[in-house]
């Protein structure tokens, strides 16, 4: 049944993410561009969210082309109870969920996604990070019951996926890239600076780049982000000449902005964080920076982390197994100098991430949906 309705272009998608929009997180980032890939495949699609402003182009932000619709309940706090009654809000809608015959219902919100399979409707629940608080304990107390068994996962890393240890039938699923928004952004490189784009979290990077740049002060680091959860702010570059902070700037600029650098950096530490305080993801996460960087074409210098070892190798970027910033400074040194001998490095990043657009990871959820 649900093969024929997919093939005829009748399925009804319905998409329930725990957001506010605009947004600076890779979050929003995710749900607005796997929610593009599913309208060009079906007809009907409904983006279920906290809050949203209704005086800013949400979709030009995110350069999503084609359009769908975005409810919102003008919820503003993230909190337990406006959990609960978002969820409540989305099935007393005259048109929402309970009206359709024909759909899939994909939930970011854990609250959502156990209210809807309460209710007794099949639902895929996306997780990225482990459970904290309340949640955590509702999650565990639910397992216990039958309307559980109504739910399907999606996790984004295999690491994940084992420690939730289910019995439910599960996906493992990496975040993705539009291919389309990296398209034709060619610029005159810049030789001697290296970029940074995303998160300005703890962990991610920032304070290894300080460090870093301390040793070829002739090599400049460009920074693009945001301070949400992160130990500096912007007086704190005053001390390195040579770090420049660009700034948090809109998703839809970042093709553009990494077309003009060779090289770019993930300089993680052991220990990597979200926006979200507390919420550690380093054995979990799926960098979206990664993706844009492989589509970008940059040479990319990586911490080895074995969360993304499936993605990066020597093949395809300088990985380091060392948390010296001597010795980083020396492979930005060497990638900036030897960039067209690197060639290669850059041409096979782009050949792997042509396996992870949005359009592949909405393909494979379909076939999960209809196994």
């Amino acid at each position: 049944m649900y093969i024929a309705l997919v093939e005829n272009y009748r399925m009804n998608i319905n998409y329930i993410a725990e957001l506010k929009l605009p947004s600076k997180s890779a979050y929003a980032i995710h749900v607005m561009k796997i929610c593009e890939a599913f309208k060009f495949k079906y007809r009907n699609l409904n983006l279920y969210i906290f809050k949203k402003n209704k005086h800013i182009n949400i979709f030009k932000k995110y350069n999503i082309k084609n359009k769908f619709n975005i409810i919102d309940f003008n919820l503003n706090n993230f909190n337990f109870l406006n959990r609960v009654i978002f969820s409540i809000k989305i099935l007393k809608l005259k048109n929402s969920i309970k009206d359709i015959k024909s759909n899939i219902i994909i939930s970011r919100s854990i609250i959502g996604a156990l209210f809807m399979a309460f209710f007794k409707y099949k639902v895929i629940l996306e997780l990225h990070h482990e459970l904290y608080g309340l949640t955590k304990y509702i999650f565990e107390i639910s397992k216990r019951f039958n309307f559980f068994k109504k739910i399907k996962f999606i996790f984004i890393t295999k690491n994940l996926s084992k420690k939730f240890k289910l019995t439910n039938d599960y996906i493992i699923l990496d975040d993705a890239i539009s291919l389309k928004d990296f398209k034709e952004k060619k610029s005159q490189k810049k030789k001697k600076s290296c970029v940074y784009t995303g998160s300005l979290a703890k962990g991610k990077g920032l304070e290894n780049i300080f460090e870093i740049s301390k040793y070829n002060k002739k090599i400049y680091y460009d920074i693009y982000g945001d301070f949400a959860n992160s130990n500096f702010n912007k007086t704190s570059f005053k001390d390195f000449k040579n770090v420049n902070y660009k700034g948090y700037v809109e998703y839809r600029k970042i093709p553009k902005i990494l077309s003009k650098y060779k090289v770019a950096l993930m300089p993680y530490s052991k220990k990597v964080y979200v926006r979200a305080k507390n919420v550690e993801t380093s054995k979990y996460m799926s960098p979206l920076k990664l993706f844009d960087y492989m589509a970008s074409k940059n040479i990319i210098i990586a911490s080895k982390m074995q969360v993304y070892s499936h993605l990066l190798n020597k093949k395809n970027s300088i990985i380091i197994n060392n948390n010296s910033a001597k010795f980083w400074s020396k492979k930005i040194e060497y990638a900036l100098k030897n960039y067209k001998k690197l060639d290669n490095l850059k041409e096979n990043a782009y050949k792997k991430v042509k396996n992870y657009t949005w359009e592949k990871r909405v393909t494979e959820i379909i076939k999960f949906v209809n196994d």
